[in-house]
């Protein structure tokens, strides 16, 4: 079995190993500084040697498999070579693992909230609570308490126990594994069962900063970032300010209450502009049946949206009626026979219906799509213009 050199140290970024096995495009060695994805972490990623390792994981018999990013191209068993790790990558993962345990520490301790599962990614953690609501006052509180808690430096550090000394100690978390229970300790905050690698002190972290929470599976799932994201989320939510503020012309506690003015402005424009689209469909529609010779047949371009006109035509309407507007749409009424003759005779539309109304698009000008419906459909060969 490979030794795991990173319970060991975890500052370790390189060290000689030899290759043990291969399996399906991956390695064994004989040791190994590479921390195989668990427990929400990551695996590692770096090479050995000439070879780029692009992922680590547990195989089915638990050994460590250094996955290559080249598949094809292996080294041979006994092959020695230095083992080095991507130690931005690693050393962020590990920064935000004991961020993760910080939060969940705090969480359970001031505010009586347990953690149901986490996740590790590149941009941040995800702490899903058992709560089904929490104040999100409640949330920024833990936040402030995180970030002290790295101002102050507290020491973290990793052992192992027997599974009865881990049962003793109460822990927020119930123990997952059988035999001896590694655990994790931030001096004065928190111990709990787990095999991932942290950071030697809190004040590594940098900073945590609370993004967000939404409802899942019935619980409060809880977003955070830590350490360069969160410098990053900082300054773009300031940079954002800072430039919503010019554009409305405002200081920076009143944005919500300038945006929620404009939505509503907006809002109040987009209402008035369909009842005048309303009612200027009504009106062309009506001036355009008045203009053909037996008020049956109306074929006319129009400068309103078709989806204005659907309201206006019954089933009991006894004409054509076909609208082609500039976005490319139509509106047809009239029977099934007529509507497929005119699918066969222009071939760039689409579209379909039921009973006598159909909707659909047509690519090209919208005065070639209106000639063709009168080609077809007009007895008088004339075409109205809206």
């Amino acid at each position: 079995m490979t030794e795991p050199l990173y319970y060991k140290d975890r500052y370790l970024r390189s060290v000689d190993a030899v290759v043990t096995g291969l399996s399906d495009g991956a390695i064994i060695l004989d040791r190994t500084i590479f921390y195989p994805e668990a427990g929400g972490q990551p695996g590692d990623r770096g090479t050995f040697g000439p070879y780029a390792i692009r992922d680590t994981q547990k195989g089915k018999d638990g050994e460590i498999l250094h996955i290559l990013a080249d598949g094809s191209a292996l080294p041979s068993v006994g092959e020695r070579a230095t083992l080095t790790l991507d130690w931005n990558h690693r050393h962020f993962f590990m920064k935000e693992h004991t961020a993760q345990h910080l939060v969940s520490a705090l969480l359970f301790s001031a505010a009586g909230i347990g953690t149901v599962s986490v996740h590790q990614g590149e941009d941040g953690f995800t702490i899903e609570t058992d709560k089904t609501e929490i104040d999100e006052d409640v949330l920024l509180r833990i936040e402030d308490a995180a970030n002290d808690a790295i101002r102050r430096g507290l020491d973290v550090w990793q052992d192992e126990v027997s599974h009865e000394e881990a049962e003793a100690l109460g822990m927020r978390r119930s123990i997952k594994v059988a035999g001896r229970v590694k655990l994790v300790h931030i001096d004065g905050v928190d111990v709990v069962g787990c095999g991932g690698v942290h950071v030697a002190s809190t004040s590594e972290i940098g900073e945590i900063a609370y993004v967000s929470s939404e409802r899942i599976r019935g619980h409060v799932r809880t977003f955070w970032k830590c350490s360069e994201r969160a410098v990053e989320y900082r300054r773009l939510n300031a940079s954002a300010v800072r430039a919503l503020s010019v554009l409305f012309s405002s200081e920076p506690d009143k944005l919500v209450e300038s945006a929620q003015r404009c939505i509503d402005e907006i809002q109040q424009l987009r209402h008035d502009a369909a009842k005048l689209s309303e009612k200027a469909a009504s009106l062309l529609l009506e001036a355009a049946r008045e203009k053909t010779q037996d008020g049956k047949t109306v074929i006319f371009s129009s400068c309103v949206a078709t989806r204005y006109y659907e309201g206006l035509i019954s089933e009991d309407d006894d004409c054509i009626v076909i609208v082609a507007d500039e976005e490319g749409r139509f509106l047809f009424h009239g029977d099934k026979d007529r509507f497929e003759a005119l699918r066969a005779a222009v071939a760039d539309i689409r579209g379909g219906g039921r009973g006598m109304l159909y909707r659909g698009s047509f690519t090209g000008r919208a005065e070639e799509f209106t000639s063709a419906c009168r080609s077809l459909f007009s007895g008088d060969g004339s075409l109205e213009k809206a």
